[in-house]
């Protein structure tokens, strides 16, 4: 597949499981926005959403970590200006029950954000993938969101603060369940387990080495 027609899932990983988990990771929140910005592409006549699209989509709704992190709905108009939207934005509706944001296309750009976006979400050793990381994956790299989000002095620093205070102040709406504990255990375990390993392969040379019988696993 192409870069022009790379879908969310391919945005983020190859095979098919990892990019289910990475789609299971979206808040709804996310899945929102990822739907406005497929709505603000519609709008223009176009079928491949840009990262001035995923900045419309991110101010559309109240409340959103994006919002709050990026002051998003009081500069609407000047962001939506700078990344050459339309004016006023798409009429908001809800999103449909069988949208499916795995078979949104995205160009190279936007492809560029969402990978950044898990990239922040990681950081932040969150399972989620919440609206201000789709942000600042925006900001990770130079291209129009960035340029516009910019002009209202706000750089990936001071976005990566905003969402530190911004979740101590506000909870996640989504709670953790099985999929998040499992997610955690792997990802512990996978970062953990070598050096530990290692370490015990290590002392049980050191010790051997300075003739110190170990009690035999057997007895």
């Amino acid at each position: 597949m192409g870069m022009l027609g790379a879908t969310v899932f391919d945005s983020v990983m190859s095979t098919r499981a990892s990019r289910q988990s990475v789609l299971e990771r979206y808040t709804e929140a996310t899945r929102r926005a990822i739907y406005h910005a497929r709505e603000e592409c519609h709008h223009r006549d176009d079928s491949v959403i840009t990262v001035g699209d995923l900045l419309c989509g991110l101010m559309l709704d109240d409340g959103t970590r994006a919002e709050r992190v990026g002051a998003l709905k009081s500069n609407a108009y000047y962001l939506r200006w700078l990344v050459g939207s339309h004016a006023l934005p798409s009429p908001v509706s809800e999103m449909d029950g069988h949208f499916d944001e795995s078979q949104v296309q995205l160009d190279a750009e936007a492809k560029k954000a969402f990978e950044f976006a898990l990239m922040e979400a990681d950081r932040d050793r969150e399972y989620w993938i919440d609206t201000d990381h789709l942000l600042r994956g925006l900001l990770r790299f130079p291209n129009k969101a960035h340029f516009a989000v910019l002009k209202t002095e706000l750089n990936l620093s001071l976005a990566r603060v905003a969402s530190r205070r911004d979740r101590e102040e506000h909870l996640p709406e989504e709670t953790p369940n099985l999929k998040v504990v499992q997610y955690l255990v792997r990802k512990y375990a996978t970062l953990w387990l070598p050096p530990v390993l290692g370490l015990a392969c290590y002392l049980y040379i050191l010790v051997q080495s300075i003739g110190v019988e170990l009690p035999s696993l057997a007895k």
